[in-house]
């Protein structure tokens, strides 16, 4: 697995900001599940040693607004500005700038920092997840000690680009574009949105609680031919709605599919899902919810299809 070095320079912590700055901004979340309230202090510190990947992002836009406040390196730090800058106009205090050659801990008033790292699989590495977060925590100035959170993402929506996953999607488009069937096997997928992870992540953050490896993935398994009529159905609306040529069968609602029989192997599924325990316990201690993902398939289905549409040549 590749990992790389994070960036390494003195934090430069301004003045928090004080309750009468922070519930005089305001945030239009541009979703209704997405709430707009700021938190009145920053609770964790959270350095983005890999500011610029696109998880990096997706879990600063979810955490920046629930009290995590980010650091980066100088460089990173006007491209978050600019990426970013309407959250930053409601959270002006989730993002400050890394100074100097090495940390200060004279300058960490005794709190504990995350380090948040992505590690991606390598080419000889199977792409089961999609990639890995790593939360390294420097603990207070008297206990000199790192510990480490791993999370493995599995089966998530949208797929990072030029992942296997974002590889099978964009073939099956083209296969419902052309009117084609693509070619399926028989693998089990447990889908869960970004949206979900980044906002558990945003709990982990911070929460921290106990070290180690969690696994995170959906509840629910899909059928690769499960997950293709969904996906289908959905491209075949969006074609639909762009030349306004609706037949009944893009109006025609579609329930869930059936719950199956699985087959087992020795006793166990032949294709499991991951362990979402120690995940759920975690979640669990520091919200009192649990890993409870409310995200329908179909609603990360049609961000997937927007993403792929995105990134095609006009």
């Amino acid at each position: 697995m590749k990992k790389m070095a994070p960036f390494s320079g003195r934090i430069h912590l301004p003045n928090p900001p004080t309750e009468r700055h922070l519930l005089s901004e305001t945030f239009n979340p541009g979703s209704l599940d997405e709430s707009p309230t700021i938190p009145q202090c920053m609770s964790a510190k959270c350095v983005l040693s890999h500011p610029v990947h696109p998880l990096s992002h997706a879990i600063f836009t979810k955490a920046a607004l629930e009290g995590v406040q980010f650091l980066a390196s100088p460089q990173a730090f006007h491209e978050l500005q600019e990426r970013h800058a309407g959250i930053l106009s409601a959270a002006p205090q989730a993002l400050i700038q890394l100074t100097g050659d090495e940390y200060g801990t004279e300058e960490r008033g005794g709190e504990s920092i995350v380090h948040l790292m992505i590690d991606e699989p390598s080419g000889n590495q199977h792409e089961r997840y999609g990639a890995a977060v790593r939360l390294v925590k420097e603990r207070s100035n008297d206990d000199a000690s790192a510990a480490e959170t791993n999370l493995y993402l599995h089966d998530v929506l949208p797929p990072l680009t030029g992942s296997q996953h974002e590889r099978m999607f964009r073939a099956w488009m083209e296969a419902s574009r052309t009117g084609s069937r693509p070619v399926m096997n028989d693998e089990t997928f447990h889908w869960c949105d970004l949206n979900d992870v980044t906002a558990a992540i945003a709990v982990m953050l911070r929460h921290p609680l106990e070290d180690g490896t969690y696994h995170v993935s959906g509840r629910r398994g899909w059928t690769t031919v499960e997950t293709w009529h969904e996906f289908d159905a959905l491209v075949q609306r969006t074609l639909a709605g762009r030349t306004g040529a609706f037949g009944t069968e893009h109006l025609t609602a579609r329930g869930v599919p059936a719950v199956q029989a699985v087959a087992l192997i020795d006793g166990e599924p032949k294709q499991s899902r991951p362990d979402l325990k120690p995940f759920h316990m975690y979640l669990s201690e520091a919200n009192g919810e649990g890993w409870r993902p409310k995200t329908p398939l179909r609603q990360s289905l049609m961000m997937v299809i927007a993403r792929l549409t995105e990134s095609q040549p006009s």
